[in-house]
């Protein structure tokens, strides 16, 4: 989980200037932060305290921490939870979701299976919107201005689900005009897979069982690109009890959804090189040795050494060995396969996973690679390095034992090639 916190980079300070109202703040297990960040930090956290590895605690007043509490250890166990809550005073009021965060390949994991290291939370502050759900209660004329004018997108479905009224900040998340969406049904811009995943809570809102419901959904914009949002949806009843309109509030959470595939992505992938990381290939190394032991199925892991590789951090920097390691990853994606899964396991150690291959083609590869890995040219100046490397690989098939069996196979031999080049006894 290292590669998650200290290397965020470029991309997830992009993705953060999309929340401009947002705080994010990932965890581990022992509710210690990884990372927190986000332009709203110093108005709604203790930046002081939200450095690596400190308490999640110290970062709140204890009449914001102590209601939130639960939410960050319920994350622990999987579950998802929100609160809305406010500062004293009333000063600020809070929108805090908190979720698992959960990664695949983990130590004593099974295959497939993923394993919370920690949590996510975004919190949200949601005082202007608090503020017009307030306002909303003077007479007609200010409500219909706080209703144009409030942040969050908001509007009125009649039963059948047509909006009837919409404001200026649902126009904009969906990017339909006034009069484009007047008499739209609602479901049309849902994305098919999330089209009927309120349905149940629907009945129960007019049934009169649920006061509201929330829920996250994907939308299509009038261009045709997916958002993410949460629908928060509540039913409005004349003086008789009888259903009249439906309330509907979209919040777009595109950004805050890009920056977890973001967090993902660092978890399972080497920062410098782009590939994946030794804990992913692992996991996808023990569920080909799972296919193999079932069905038969043919494959090949080999390991891949680079030679004399700290004599290139000695003798020209650590920026030209990081340069040589981009390089020759790069080139090991372009020789292989779409379907090969090339990993660094780290220092200046590679492997690859060759599916539907056996010994013979495996040895073909292994050769060409020798071959392609030397025409990666390493510019060091007044220099051009090319770097070779030492490759050994193992067969798997329905006698291999574990993962962990072939990988010290394909180390063995990859080590036996390295002595054979230098004259070494193997």
């Amino acid at each position: 989980m290292d590669n998650l916190v200290d290397n965020g980079g470029e991309e997830a300070q992009a993705a953060l200037r999309e929340l401009p109202e947002a705080l994010i703040m990932v965890f581990d297990r022992e509710l210690r932060f990884m990372l927190a960040a986000g332009p709203a930090l110093t108005r709604m956290g203790n930046p002081a305290a939200c450095g690596e590895g400190q308490p999640v605690a110290d970062a709140f007043p204890s009449e914001v921490w102590k209601p939130i509490e639960p939410l960050f250890r319920s994350a622990l166990v999987g579950e998802i939870r929100s609160r809305e809550v406010w500062t004293a005073g009333q000063r600020h009021c809070l929108m805090v979701d908190v979720g698992p965060l959960r990664v695949s390949g983990a130590a004593g994991a099974s295959d497939g299976e993923t394993v919370v290291a920690g949590g996510l939370a975004v919190i949200l502050d949601v005082t202007a919107r608090r503020r017009s759900d307030q306002l909303a209660q003077r007479p007609q004329g200010d409500f219909a201005e706080v209703f144009e004018r409030a942040p969050i997108g908001t509007g009125l479905l009649d039963l059948d689900g047509r909006w009837l009224l919409v404001n200026r900040a649902l126009c904009e998340i969906t990017g339909y005009t006034l009069d484009e969406l007047i008499g739209k049904r609602f479901d049309g811009i849902v994305h098919p897979d999330d089209a009927y995943n309120d349905a149940e809570q629907r009945k129960l809102l007019l049934a009169g069982e649920l006061s509201a419901f929330q829920i996250e959904k994907r939308y299509f914009d009038a261009a045709g690109e997916t958002v993410s949002a949460i629908l928060s949806l509540s039913l409005v009843r004349d003086p008789d009890g009888a259903p009249l309109h439906f309330i509907a509030q979209l919040q777009d959470i595109s950004a805050r959804k890009q920056l977890e595939e973001h967090l993902r992505h660092l978890a399972d992938h080497d920062p410098l090189t782009g590939l994946r990381n030794r804990r992913l290939f692992e996991h996808d190394l023990k569920l080909q040795v799972a296919r193999s032991q079932r069905y038969g199925e043919q494959a090949a892991l080999m390991v891949i050494d680079l030679d004399d590789f700290k004599r290139v951090n000695d003798e020209h920097g650590h920026a030209a060995g990081d340069t040589t390691l981009r390089t020759v990853g790069r080139a090991l994606t372009r020789r292989l396969r779409q379907t090969d899964l090339v990993a660094r396991l780290g220092g200046d150690e590679f492997a690859v996973l060759l599916p539907h291959v056996d010994g013979e083609a495996a040895g073909v590869v292994a050769e060409s690679l020798q071959r392609v890995i030397p025409t990666c040219g390493v510019d060091v100046g007044d220099d051009l390095l090319h770097p070779s490397a030492s490759v050994g690989f193992a067969v798997i098939d329905h006698r291999a034992e574990s993962a962990e069996q072939v990988l010290v196979e394909a180390d063995r031999a990859m080590y036996a090639a390295k002595r054979a080049k230098t004259g070494q006894p193997a």
